[in-house]
Parts: C-alpha cells; sequence; structure tokens
C-alpha cells in the first residue's frame, strides 16, 4: 500500500486524497464515512461555484471586521461614552458584562437586589409580575455560580452527581436580553394569560411543569454549563429611556457577548484536554457561538501563546432560530434600530442584516465565508476557513433547528427569523431541519410567551427532541 493509500485510511490526507488512485485497488473513498464524504462534495462543488463567480476564496479575511475592532480605551464603559463601545469587541479586561456579583443563582448571594432564592429566579423575568412571573415551577434543578480556572465571567454550572464522562461537555448558549433560565422549567402563576397577539398564534399555556434542556441534560448525565452575558449589566451602561432610539430592552451585541464565550470555550477546553465539548445556543447564541468559534481559530492559527484551536476537541454545535441570514427588525420602517439606535439595541440589528433582503453585513462576511463556504469548519474533520488540515481528523456535526414559514420565503412564522435566514447554506455539512407551525414553547416563558414561536426551536417538545436526539449522533 502506497503512503497517500494509509494516509487516506487512517483519514490524514483531507481533500487531497480524493484525487489519488491509490495502487492496491481500495480506494480512499471506501474509507470515508458517507457523511463525510457528503460533506467534502459540498465543499468541492461549492468551492468550485464560489471560484467561477471570481471570488478569491484564499484572500476572504477571517479576522474581526474592522468594523468591529477591539477597543483598546481603559476607561470603563458608561451611558455618555457608550458610543465609543457598542458595535466593538470588549476585551475582557475592560468588560462591565464579566461580573460574577450579584447572581441569582450564587448560593453564596445573600445581600444583592437579586440574592439566591431556590436557582430559578433573577427578579426579572421569573420575578416581575408584569413578565409573567413568578415561575410557578418547583422543585428546581441544582445548580451554582461556575468556578472554572481560567474563566473570569459569569456562567451556571448545573449540580451532575452522576457524570457519564463519554458524553461531550455541553455549554448552553442564550440568547438576547435572556439568561440562563432559558434553559429551565417554566409554568406561568395560575389565572396567567398568554401573550400572543405580536405573533397572532393561539395556545394554552402549559399547567404542569415540563423539563427543558438544562434538566434533560443532567438526567442523561451530562456535564452542563449555561454561559451568562449579564443582560441584566446593559441599561446600566447604555442609555435605557426606551426602545426605539435607546435599550431599554437590555439588548447586546456580538462585542459584548461573543468575547465572554470565547474565554468560557477556552477555558473549559483547556481544563479538559481529553473531553470533546458540544455547544448549544438559541437567537443571538447562534452567532455569538459560530463567532467565539472564529475567534478562537484565528488566535490559534496566527500562534497566539495559550490559544487552543476548539474544532479539534468539539463535538457538535447545534443552533435553534439564529440569524445567519438576518433579522426581521432590520426591516421594521424607518428602519429605526439599525439607521437610528446607537446603543446595543441597533449595532446588533445592524450586526444581523435584514431577512427579508438579505445582503451579506460586515459581521457575517469572516463568518461565514463566501456564499457560506466557511459556515461550517471542520463538519468533514479537515477543512476550515479556506484551508485543509485544520481540524485534528476531528468531524463536527453541526444542525440549525427553525420553525416552518407559514408561506416559504414571505410569510415568516418565527418573528425575527425565517428559514432561509436560520439555514446554513452547506447541505452535507450541516442538518437544517423545521419544526411545524405548531411547536410553540407553551411554558409561557418570556414575556407571557411574547415570542413563543422564536423559543419554540429549544422549548417546544418537539424543539427539545431535536436537540437530544442530534447530540446523541
Amino acid at each position: 500500500m502506497t503512503i497517500r493509500a494509509v494516509a487516506a485510511v487512517l483519514g490524514l490526507c483531507g481533500l487531497a486524497c480524493q484525487n489519488q488512485d491509490p495502487d492496491d485497488g481500495v480506494t480512499p473513498q471506501d474509507q470515508t464515512p458517507a457523511e463525510v464524504k457528503a460533506c467534502r462534495d459540498r465543499i468541492s462543488a461549492k468551492t468550485s461555484e464560489v471560484q467561477a463567480a471570481g471570488i478569491d476564496i484564499a484572500n476572504w479575511s477571517i479576522q474581526d471586521a474592522p468594523e468591529m475592532a477591539e477597543i483598546t480605551t481603559t476607561v470603563p464603559q458608561n451611558q455618555d461614552n457608550y458610543r465609543s463601545y457598542d458595535g466593538h469587541y470588549r476585551p475582557l479586561t475592560n468588560h462591565p458584562g464579566c461580573s460574577v456579583t450579584n447572581l441569582y443563582y450564587d448560593k453564596a448571594n445573600t445581600t444583592g437586589t437579586t440574592p439566591y432564592k431556590d436557582g430559578n429566579n433573577d427578579g426579572k423575568w421569573t420575578g416581575a409580575v408584569a413578565f409573567g412571573g413568578p415561575n410557578a415551577a418547583t422543585n428546581y434543578l441544582d445548580g451554582n455560580v461556575a468556578k472554572i480556572d481560567g474563566y473570569p465571567c459569569a456562567a451556571k454550572e448545573y449540580t451532575q452527581n452522576n457524570e457519564d464522562t463519554s458524553k461531550p461537555i455541553v455549554i448552553l448558549v442564550h440568547g438576547n436580553s435572556t439568561r440562563p433560565h432559558t434553559w429551565e422549567k417554566f409554568v406561568l402563576p395560575e389565572g396567567t394569560s398568554v401573550n400572543t397577539a405580536t405573533e397572532n398564534v393561539q395556545f394554552t399555556a402549559d399547567t404542569t411543569a415540563r423539563d427543558q434542556l438544562a434538566e434533560k441534560l443532567i438526567a442523561l448525565r451530562y456535564h452542563v454549563i449555561a454561559v451568562d452575558f449579564r443582560t441584566d449589566i446593559v441599561t446600566t451602561i447604555d442609555p435605557a429611556a426606551n426602545s426605539t432610539t435607546q435599550n431599554a430592552a437590555g439588548n447586546i451585541d456580538h462585542g459584548w457577548s461573543t468575547p465572554i464565550l470565547q474565554s468560557l470555550v477556552k477555558a473549559v477546553m483547556k481544563n479538559n484536554p481529553n473531553r470533546k465539548v458540544a455547544l448549544i445556543g438559541h437567537s443571538l447564541g447562534v452567532t455569538v457561538v459560530r463567532d467565539a468559534l472564529r475567534r478562537m481559530y484565528v488566535e490559534w492559527s496566527a500562534g497566539r501563546s495559550g490559544a487552543v484551536n476548539p474544532f479539534t476537541q468539539l463535538s457538535h454545535v447545534i443552533l435553534g432560530s439564529g440569524a445567519n441570514h438576518g433579522v426581521s427588525t432590520y426591516d421594521t420602517q424607518p428602519n429605526s434600530l439599525c439607521a437610528a439606535n446607537d446603543t446595543m439595541r441597533g449595532t446588533i440589528v445592524c450586526e444581523m442584516g435584514s431577512r427579508s433582503n438579505y445582503v451579506q453585513t460586515y459581521f457575517h462576511k469572516p463568518l461565514n465565508g463566501p456564499r457560506d463556504l466557511f459556515a461550517t469548519p471542520c463538519a468533514d474533520g479537515d477543512y476550515a476557513f479556506g484551508k485543509t488540515g485544520q481540524c485534528g481528523n476531528n468531524v463536527v456535526k453541526y444542525f440549525t433547528i427553525t420553525m416552518t414559514d407559514k408561506t416559504k420565503g414571505s410569510n415568516y412564522q418565527d418573528y425575527y427569523v425565517s428559514e432561509a435566514a436560520s439555514r446554513i447554506d452547506m447541505d452535507g455539512c450541516v442538518t437544517n431541519t423545521l419544526t411545524t407551525l405548531s411547536d410553540y414553547d407553551t411554558s409561557g416563558y418570556f414575556n407571557k410567551g411574547f415570542i413563543a414561536n422564536h423559543f419554540g426551536s429549544m422549548r417546544s417538545s418537539a424543539g427539545l427532541d431535536l436537540v437530544l436526539r442530534y447530540l446523541a449522533q
């Protein structure tokens, strides 16, 4: 057997082996799993398509967009200087969201404004009557503030007394204006009506608690950590008098969230070098997951001290209701959020672009690459960001979950994203899945079920089943 044939059998030569003819009559393709071959075929076809369009793949930058260049000032962000920060990556050394003070799930927090009560009440979504609280569920899943070497920011780590170390460590990544309780069970107080006017849907809220992803993963013996982007702090550093030109909703952008997740993933991987890690993101968390991995890879490929190539240790990337190609809030007239709102409520929308008339944004350009060619790094165990040999022969599994459009391409069921906005256009390297028009989050979580469709990808029974099935693959 030739050296090239041996390399092919061991999976060491990636795409280069596909055109080799070993002398023993056994082709490299015979040794390649079907799903890996399908992905490599897709990469090859997409590469040809991009090259035929005259696009230079080799010189396509995967560095941070210049518009989002990391800040260098050491003056803390406040409501007067926010324009120097919003829309830009913050280093953790000067990041108000990298804080472990006053965490509602910190058992040692007895004096803060949201002190620990039962691990499930943060005084906003689950504690304020105006938002449908308090949470009427009982017997909350035990957890505490995560203490992870090398990670200075906030996260909730769920108690696991029976861990299966053969399974990946799971990191849960919440979306905008939420926190780790996104992943936990919730029941509206008796007599509370759901708020369905915005999405014009009809459902009856749960009367008994349904276990959500955190509870189900712990029962399945996974080690589970939920990042906390501290959206509760945002209104102290962004003007917050209204939601039209300011940030009363406490929205965050990628410059705020990505560095926090990047630090968490890096710390978990370095502290567990022999374990795989799976990332599950919802809504804004989808592009934060992908952006954190991109930035980690850029650091590693540049040879920065202490950097980690995440794709050699990553097992799954599961993405629910993500804005991989635009959001509805960009399309509002007169497009106030992107055009006129210079807080993070506006900058995040500018980063995402329009879901109904999508044109690649400065944020998506290094993330997706040309025509999504860079959107599934190492899905074939070899190719990432235009280069082969980047994955340590580790195959990363990608999945997206989105609610079906009422009318494909024109009438959308999910309030923020559509089928096209959420899917990744690399079939063969990713499984893009649709739930049905009735797969809501029936718990009433998030402002009495205000966007139950949007949460359906992760909190409906159908969405939960998909996530768990994909994670088991």
